[in-house]
């Protein structure tokens, strides 16, 4: 690594720290702005809220994490635009892909560090923070209508549910996965609907496909009504499942290929989980279209690169929102809904560097 490298990669740390915790102040105040009226309703203890909070500041840092890599790289290649180091190290021949070499590697670093929170951190974080709500809440958690769901009883089995209406105990295309004690599947039932009793479950006009040895499927068996019995009633499964915002990438995969295997959709799902992906990877593209922009724009000023920075964010989540609205409605393919935007400010970012060469 030569000199200019360490020298620019030390100007990034000071304002990329800045920049995370920053945003994720503004993220968290956000959270507690849309909780506001539960906190007053609730009369709610500080140090429940303060717990709270504390357990939302890691998904706020993976948001914030690409703000704070675009908000350093802006400011440490105006500043060393400005002061002419730019200049004296490409005149030494150093091309300004070269000089941009750290900052991009600053970019991929905190890529990873941003994935890594997002998969071991973020989860429980969410999980816990969402126990704390129902606290503050001061209730205990309730079955209301709900879409989509998956959970997993004591047995190893995994239940989907399509839709159920909570006035009724009526719950429409139930699937039932069963594995054996090494974790192959052995057995699917599907159900057009099923009605509940309790922690008992009676599954109408469905069948059930069986798997040998080989996990060949054997042929399928109908049957008018078939009753489940589970340890506990529905209730207490769905207080206890885990959303997408609380599940992580490998969590979001498997509930991905359980769906897909019984023929059903999981399209929102699979748009979620390149968010996963793609998210974390906003620090490798923002280090991108950071540095050819605070080059462009380095005689703006410290205050001009970061107005620059500022609008590069509201332009990129602009463009993710849309994304996710057509990956969630099936106008845009789950992989191009959530890279969509990353490919596009990639690209703005490569042009820009090839046109400074040039």
């Amino acid at each position: 690594m030569r000199l200019f490298d360490r020298l620019l990669l030390s100007d990034l740390v000071v304002p990329f720290l800045i920049g995370v915790f920053t945003f994720a102040v503004i993220l968290l105040g956000d959270i507690a702005r849309q909780i506001g009226s539960t906190l007053l309703n609730a009369r709610t203890p500080p140090v429940l809220v303060a717990q709270y909070l504390w357990l939302r500041s890691p998904g706020a840092f993976v948001w914030a994490m690409p703000v704070g890599t675009l908000v350093a790289v802006s400011l440490a290649m105006a500043r060393a635009t400005r002061e002419g180091e730019v200049t004296a190290i490409r005149a030494a021949g150093v091309s300004l892909l070269r000089l941009c070499l750290p900052f991009v590697l600053a970019g991929a670093l905190a890529t990873v560090g941003a994935f890594a929170l997002n998969e071991w951190v973020v989860p429980d974080a969410n999980d816990a923070a969402g126990r704390v709500m129902e606290q503050i809440r001061m209730t205990q958690p309730v079955l209301r209508e709900e879409h989509n769901q998956f959970f997993r009883d004591r047995e190893g089995r995994v239940f989907y549910v399509q839709h159920m209406n909570a006035d009724t105990n009526f719950l429409e295309n139930v699937v039932i996965w069963s594995f054996d004690q090494d974790g192959r599947l052995r057995e699917i039932t599907q159900a057009r609907y099923a009605d509940l009793q309790g922690s008992v479950w009676w599954l109408h006009e469905g069948h059930s496909q069986g798997f040998n040895e080989w996990d060949r499927p054997g042929p399928p068996k109908l049957f008018d009504t078939r009753r489940i019995e589970l340890w506990a009633a529905l209730q207490n499964y769905y207080a206890e499942k885990r959303s997408a915002f609380e599940m992580s990438a490998r969590e979001l995969r498997d509930q991905v290929a359980v769906l897909e295997s019984a023929g059903k959709s999981a399209r929102s799902l699979e748009v979620e989980l390149q968010f996963k992906y793609s998210i974390p990877a906003a620090c490798f593209v923002f280090a991108l279209i950071g540095a050819p922009l605070a080059f462009r724009y380095a005689r703006w000023g410290a205050f001009g690169g970061l107005l620059v920075a500022i609008l590069i964010v509201f332009l990129y989540n602009g463009v993710r929102s849309w994304t996710l609205a057509f990956g969630l409605a099936g106008t845009l393919h789950p992989v191009m809904a959530g890279w969509l935007q990353n490919v596009l400010f990639a690209a703005v970012g490569l042009v820009m560097l090839w046109r400074a060469e040039r």
